[in-house]
């Protein structure tokens, strides 16, 4: 329960932070993304950033209410095994 809050809350952290950086994404991290400039139009890149922003802070949010635990079993789960040497 703490896990999916905790996972939520940085996860909705994250995704505001892609929309609200995206222009400095763009600009200084990544550059123009090829297929997002071809299928999103001229800036589709920004508008690539916005989208995926949107998504990361609904997924996230669905994980901290418990409506998409399947994502966090998904995500975090299989990194529970990792550092005791046996898998579950």
């Amino acid at each position: 329960m703490f896990g999916q809050i905790m996972f939520g809350i940085i996860g909705m952290a994250i995704g505001v932070a892609l929309i609200v950086y995206s222009r400095f994404m763009v600009e200084q991290v990544t550059g123009s993304i090829g297929f997002a400039e071809r299928y999103l139009g001229s800036g589709g890149t920004y508008n690539f950033y916005r989208i995926l922003g949107v998504a990361v802070f609904i997924i996230s949010l669905l994980v901290m209410f418990g409506i998409g635990t399947w994502i966090y079993d998904a995500i975090v789960n299989p990194m529970a095994s990792v550092g005791n040497g046996v898998a579950k």
